[in-house]
C-alpha cells in the first residue's frame, strides 16, 4: 500500500493532498517567496528601489505572479510538477510577469536601473524552479520503493526511461534499478531518472555483480534475437534472472507497463517477432461480412478466430469437429462457455452432406480453411486418413464454397509443401493445386498460405522440450544438423488475413520466415532459460523428414510481395476429376502421388508446355512414312494450366522461359 505522508488534520478538514486548492497554495507560496528574496537580494540591497512605492511596486509583481500562472495553469493539476511541459509554461509566464512590471515600475516612477530590475526577476524565476525541483524530489523519495529486487534495465531508450520512471514511481512495483546498460555510444555515461549506464551488453555480468543486482529486464520494442543471444552467452543465469517488455504490437495498443514485464522465453532467443498488422487492411476485409473459420478449436484456427472478432465481422461461424477444442474457444473468448451459439459448428469437413448443410444455412462470404491432420509421424502410418482430411476434407470445403460463392478463400498449408517428402507435404501439396484449380473455375482470389513451424502450438517441439526439461528427462532431437523454419502463432494469422486481402487467385503466400534454426539450439536455449541441464537424445530422422526445409522450389517462379514480407508462388492448378475417391486403398493413393506431386508440372513448365504446342499445332505438317499406322490410344495427359494463370509470375516468367527453352 502507498505510505501516505499528508496531514491527518488537513484531511479531516477536507483539504486532499492533491487538489487544486492545496496545489495553489503550495506553488503559490513558493512563487511568493522567490519574488520577495529576489527583490531584498537585488534591489533592496543595492539600494535602487526604496519606500512605499517599492513595496506596492512588489505587491503588484507578485498578483501579476499569481493571475498569470493561474491563467498558464501552473496552479493546477495539469502540468507534472517540476516537469519540462510546467517549465515551458513557467518560461511564458516569466516573460509575461517581467514586461508587466517593467510597465508598472516605469508607471510608478519608482526610482531604479532597468538590469538591476530584471536581474531581480530572473533571480525570481531561478528560485522559483529551484523550489519546483526541490518539491519534486521531495515528492520522488516518498513514492521511491524501499525494498524490492534489484534489476540492471537494457536499453536507455524512451521504453527503458518510461519502465525506470514507473518502477520508481511506484512503491509497490517490487523493481528497483540499479543500472543501465546500452550498445549506443552515444548514451554511454549518461543518466536516466537518476539510473546511470554503466557498460554494454557484453558487460553485463559485470554490471549485474558490481550493484548486486538479481536480474535484467530488456526495455527495448522488438528487441533482436542478437540481444537475448548476448545476455543468454554472457550472464550467469543459475544466479541471474532475465525478463523483457511486450512486443512492439502489443505496446502499440498501450504504454510501457510493469504488469507487462514478462519472463524470457525461446521465441525471443529464435527471434520470431509477431508481425504488426494492418487494422484498416483487416478492418476492409472483415468488417460486416460473415467469415467462417474451419479447424476454429486448433491452435492456429483459435488464433484466427479471436483476431477476426476484434474487427466487426458481421458474422463469424466457428467450424470443428471437435466439441471440446470449440469449448475451450468460448471459454477463451467470452469468459463463458455455454456453447449455445448457432456460431458454432460441430461439423466434419469429411462429411460432405453435413457440409454442405453448413454452406448452405451460413453462406459465408470468406473462408479461412484451417482444418487438416498436421502429425507427419502419424500420417506415415495412416496415410489413408491424410488423404481423407487434407486432400478430400479441403476438396469438399472448396465445392461448397464455390456452390455458395464464396468470395474469398484462404488454405492453410504447410512449408513442407515444398518438395514434399512425407504424407503430410503431399497431401497438402495437392490441396494447394485444388485450390488452385477452384481459383480458375471461380476467377476469385482463392490462395494458399505456407507455414513454417508455429512456436507454442500444439505439438510443437518446445511443449515436448518443456515437458521433458521439467521432468529431467533427455530432450529427444532426431539428428544434430536438423533444422527447421519457425514462427509466432500472431505472426502466421496476420500473414493469414494478408494473403486473403492480397492474394491473387491461385497462388501460394509464403513467409519469410527468416533463418532456419537447429533444433539442437533451440533444446540448448530452453534448457538455459530453465536453469537446469538434460541430455540430449539423438533419435534419427524419421520416415518422411528431411534434414532442411524449403519455402519454395526454384521452378516455382517466387515472387517477392510488396512488402518484402512474404513471396507469391504460382502452383499449377489439377482437376479434381483425376483424383481417385477418399476410400482410394494405399497404392492407388501412393500412385495420386507420384503422378500429381512428384510429377506435378509448376506453372512455368506448364505454360512453355502450352505455348510450344501452340507453335506446333500452327506449323505446317509433314507427310510421314508411318501415316497408315494405327495408334495406340492414351490416356488423358496431365491437365496444364492456361497461361493466363501462368502470367500471374508478372516480368519474370520471360527470363525463366528462356532458361527452359
Amino acid at each position: 500500500m502507498t505510505r501516505t505522508y499528508w496531514p491527518r488534520r488537513l484531511s479531516r478538514l477536507g483539504v486532499q493532498r492533491n487538489s487544486s486548492v492545496t496545489r495553489f497554495f503550495v506553488l503559490g507560496l513558493i512563487d511568493i517567496f522567490s519574488l520577495i528574496i529576489a527583490w531584498v537580494m537585488i534591489v533592496k540591497w543595492t539600494a535602487h528601489a526604496e519606500g512605499p512605492t517599492a513595496l506596492a511596486v512588489l505587491g503588484s509583481i507578485i498578483l501579476c505572479q499569481l493571475v498569470i500562472g493561474s491563467a498558464l495553469s501552473l496552479y493546477r493539476n495539469r502540468y507534472p510538477i517540476g516537469s519540462a511541459l510546467e517549465l515551458r509554461r513557467q518560461g511564458i509566464g516569466a516573460l509575461i510577469v517581467t514586461a508587466l512590471g517593467t510597465v508598472i515600475a516605469a508607471v510608478s516612477e519608482l526610482n531604479y536601473e532597468l538590469p538591476w530590475f530584471l536581474l531581480a526577476m530572473l533571480t525570481a524565476q531561478v528560485l522559483m524552479i529551484a523550489g519546483r525541483q526541490a518539491l519534486r524530489m521531495w515528492l520522488d523519495s516518498r513514492f521511491r520503493p524501499q525494498s524490492g529486487q534489484h534489476v540492471v534495465v537494457v536499453g536507455a531508450g524512451e521504453a527503458g526511461s518510461a519502465l525506470i520512471s514507473q518502477m520508481l514511481g511506484d512503491p509497490n512495483s517490487g523493481y528497483i534499478p540499479v543500472a543501465l546498460v546500452d550498445d549506443d555510444r552515444a548514451k554511454s555515461k549518461s543518466v536516466v531518472h537518476g539510473v546511470k549506464v554503466s557498460g554494454n551488453i557484453a558487460d553485463i555480468q559485470s554490471v549485474v555483480d558490481d550493484h548486486g543486482a538479481d536480474g535484467v529486464i530488456v526495455a527495448i520494442a522488438q528487441a533482436p534475437a542478437e540481444v537475448f543471444a548476448g545476455l543468454v552467452a554472457h550472464l550467469d543465469l543459475s544466479r541471474t534472472w532475465v525478463r523483457t517488455i511486450p512486443s512492439l504490437a502489443d505496446l502499440l495498443s498501450g504504454d510501457v507497463e510493469l504488469a507487462g514485464v514478462r519472463d524470457l522465453d525461446v521465441a525471443d532467443l529464435i527471434g520470431r517477432q509477431a508481425i504488426s498488422s494492418e487494422p484498416e487492411q483487416i478492418e476492409s476485409l472483415i468488417s460486416g461480412k460473415t467469415v467462417m473459420v474451419t479447424g476454429a478449436g486448433g491452435s492456429i484456427g483459435s488464433e484466427l478466430v479471436r483476431l477476426i472478432s476484434k474487427h466487426s465481422p458481421g458474422r463469424l461461424i466457428m467450424l470443428d469437429r471437435d466439441e471440446s477444442a470449440l469449448h475451450s474457444l468460448c471459454l477463451s473468448m467470452d469468459g463463458r462457455a455455454l456453447m449455445d451459439s448457432e456460431d458454432l459448428v460441430l461439423a466434419d469437413i469429411r462429411d460432405v452432406d453435413a457440409l454442405t448443410d453448413v454452406f448452405e444455412s451460413t453462406r459465408p462470404q470468406i473462408v479461412f480453411h484451417a482444418a487438416a491432420l498436421k502429425h507427419l509421424p502419424m500420417l506415415e502410418r495412416y496415410p489413408a486418413e491424410g488423404w481423407k482430411t487434407n486432400v478430400h476434407g479441403t476438396l469438399n470445403v472448396l465445392r461448397c464454397a464455390e456452390a455458395v460463392g464464396v468470395e474469398r478463400f484462404v488454405n492453410i498449408s504447410t512449408d513442407k509443401a515444398a518438395s514434399p517428402s512425407s504424407e503430410l507435404g503431399r497431401s497438402k501439396f495437392l490441396a494447394e493445386r485444388l485450390t488452385s484449380h477452384f481459383a480458375e473455375e471461380t476467377g476469385r482470389p482463392y490462395v494458399s498460405v505456407r507455414f513454417g513451424n508455429v512456436l507454442g502450438s500444439r505439438g510443437s517441439v518446445l511443449i515436448s522440450f518443456a515437458d521433458q526439461i521439467r521432468r529431467g528427462a533427455p530432450l529427444t532431437v532426431t539428428h544434430p544438423e536438423v533444422t527447421r523454419f519457425f514462427m509466432t502463432i500472431p505472426e502466421a494469422c496476420v500473414l493469414v488475413l494478408s494473403a486473403a486481402s492480397e492474394g491473387r487467385p491461385g497462388e501460394t503466400m509464403v513467409l519469410d520466415m527468416g533463418q532456419p534454426v537447429k533444433i539442437v539450439d533451440i533444446a540448448q536455449r530452453m534448457m538455459t532459460i530453465a536453469g537446469r541441464s538434460c541430455p540430449i537424445s539423438y533419435t534419427g530422422l524419421r520416415e518422411g523428414e528431411k534434414l532442411h526445409e524449403d519455402l519454395f522450389t526454384p521452378s516455382e517462379g517466387a515472387q517477392r510481395t510488396e512488402n518484402g514480407r512474404a513471396w507469391h508462388v504460382a502452383i499449377a492448378a489439377l482437376e479434381p476429376a483425376f483424383l481417385d475417391g477418399p476410400q482410394a486403398e494405399r497404392t492407388d493413393i501412393r500412385e495420386a502421388y507420384e503422378s500429381y506431386v512428384v510429377d506435378a508440372p509448376s506453372v512455368v513448365e506448364a505454360a512453355v508446355a502450352e505455348e510450344q504446342s501452340s507453335a506446333a499445332a500452327e506449323a505446317p505438317a509433314l507427310p510421314s512414312p508411318s501415316a497408315d499406322i494405327a495408334h495406340k490410344p492414351t490416356a488423358p495427359a496431365e491437365p496444364v494450366v492456361s497461361v493466363n494463370a501462368a502470367a500471374r509470375l508478372g516480368d519474370g516468367i520471360p527470363m525463366l522461359k528462356e532458361k527452359i527453352r
